[in-house]
């Protein structure tokens, strides 16, 4: 009888928690800079680009386990971000987002496109992997949470694996479909309180 009574509060407790009002952010877009003739390091990493980036993390999906690949031995967690108007509230909130594989998806209803905004969504947001450059970065990586305004910074990088696998970051943030996911060396991150 006892548990029947306590049942509406869980529920409510768990609607709420699910229910976190969507994050207006006023992040610029990232900053980058091309590097040319770096050599790989021994796990076949080779840097492109330093990369410094102020973002909204939208979803957040971690990789190994079950859901490991081969990418998942360099990177265990992809981030869904946005920036620039992307990272605006009125403009995220109408948008659905999904990660799957590697990728994310985005999908916005038929009132959300008379928006110019939203239609602009995929030029000021991506899929980031992840790559911890040591286990403190990959401590403060664990604790990213989605709807948190968070800056990384560190370099894009190529893969040549040891095992022959394969990867290549992207180098502009106006792609989109394979490839147009940029794969980060990070060095530092940056955590910003309510108040940012």
């Amino acid at each position: 009888m006892r548990s029947r009574a306590l049942l509406p509060f869980v529920i409510a407790f768990a609607v709420s928690a699910c229910s976190e009002e969507p994050r207006d952010a006023q992040v610029a877009a990232p900053r980058q800079g091309m590097m040319d003739g770096m050599p790989a390091d021994a796990r076949g990493m080779r840097k492109v680009a330093t990369f410094d980036a102020d973002v909204l993390v939208l979803k957040r999906r971690n990789y190994g386990g079950l859901f490991g690949d081969k990418l998942s031995e360099y990177s265990p967690v992809d981030l869904a971000v946005a920036w620039s108007e992307g990272a605006r509230a009125e403009v995220h909130s109408q948008i659905d987002i999904r990660q799957s594989g590697r990728f994310y998806y985005w999908r916005a209803g038929p009132d959300a496109w008379q928006d110019p905004r939203v239609r602009r969504f995929g030029k000021n947001s991506a899929n980031w992997h992840l790559i911890p450059a040591n286990e403190a970065i990959a401590e403060r990586i664990d604790d990213i949470d989605e709807n948190e305004i968070v800056g990384l910074k560190g370099y894009l990088v190529d893969i040549d694996g040891p095992d022959g696998g394969r990867w290549r970051t992207s180098r502009t943030r106006n792609d989109s479909g394979a490839g147009a996911c940029e794969i980060i060396l990070v060095t530092e991150v940056r955590a910003y309180d309510e108040a940012a």
